[in-house]
């Protein structure tokens, strides 16, 4: 099957996963910040009136501070779904002041071991968890330590506004840098990325393939960093035969940006596309607007359109 007839067929599915507000759930009628944002960039080349629905969905959901809840009924308080927000009004409206206000929110929000009081715990009481409390990046929700996820996401935002032009804050490459040095600092041994930390309690983590995909779509550009480079060949060995549509489709749009950098990327870029066609078609673990919307992002990656690529 051509990949245009599978996003087709993702495309349909998710609009029948469209609740009336405009927005989608995980699983549930309730909407949720992530896969509305995810449906709407799935969806964003066919502007039809049920995205523009979606679209006011999501921007009536921003804070007067800027920044985005999880899902509608849930406390106002901003978390790290304000990055999604950011980068879908960017890839769909472009320039306006909702991306500013997103784009200072993510400025000032930081992972606790910002702190000063947190950064001397890390260094001198809790020392279980391994890694630089000097490099933080964004949490899940405030008041908590940075995450690779949140992080990636963050960084990936931050740098699609920089290049569409929000470069008037002038922390904004500080913390394009500090974040990056987050990340690195927190990779697995061998490579790759787990959840939080490479480390904790003297063992050695394992990486996981959506966290590992997402860190690299963050980090595109430093290609020549050898810890990339590392990070790359884990996310190569680890996404053959992979069970899950979700994290096929996040390595493949890793893949898709790094495709050039080595012929075992571009092969296994292939040989995913052909098992995500695979398990669309026996509809293996596609129940979900989340997975749906990632699995035709992916394949639209492999077209050449990367809505999550920033090299500039």
């Amino acid at each position: 099957m051509a990949i245009t007839s599978i996003t087709a067929k993702l495309h349909r599915k998710l609009w029948a996963l469209q609740s009336i507000e405009g927005g989608w759930g995980f699983q549930t009628t309730q909407q949720a910040v992530e896969p509305s944002c995810l449906g709407i960039l799935a969806l964003r080349h066919n502007r039809t009136p049920d995205v523009e629905l979606a679209l006011r969905s999501v921007e009536g959901r921003q804070n007067s501070d800027g920044s985005w809840p999880a899902s509608t009924g849930d406390k106002p308080e901003g978390c790290w779904t304000t990055s999604l927000a950011v980068l879908t009004l960017i890839a769909t409206r472009g320039r306006n002041e909702r991306v500013r206000l997103g784009t200072r929110w993510l400025l000032g929000a930081k992972g606790r071991e910002a702190n000063r009081f947190w950064r001397w715990k890390f260094q001198s009481v809790d020392k279980s968890v391994q890694f630089d409390p000097r490099k933080y990046g964004w949490s899940w929700t405030s008041g908590t330590t940075s995450w690779v996820i949140p992080t990636a996401f963050s960084l990936i935002a931050l740098r699609q506004a920089n290049f569409r032009g929000f470069n008037q804050f002038p922390e904004l490459s500080e913390r394009i840098t500090n974040g990056t040095s987050m990340l690195f600092d927190r990779m697995c041994p061998n490579g790759g990325w787990n959840a939080g930390n490479g480390m904790a309690f003297g063992v050695r983590y394992s990486p996981y393939i959506d966290a590992t995909a997402i860190a690299l779509l963050a980090l595109a550009g430093h290609e020549n960093e050898p810890r990339v480079q590392t990070s790359l060949a884990c996310l190569v060995k680890r996404l053959s035969g992979c069970p899950s549509p979700y994290s096929l489709a996040w390595g493949m749009l890793a893949l898709a940006a790094y495709r050039n950098l080595t012929r075992e990327a571009e092969k296994t870029l292939g040989r995913a596309v052909n098992e995500l066609a695979a398990l669309i078609e026996l509809g293996t673990g596609t129940d979900d607007a989340c997975t749906v919307a990632v699995c035709a992002l992916a394949l639209d990656a492999v077209e050449g359109d990367n809505v999550f690529e920033v090299r500039a």
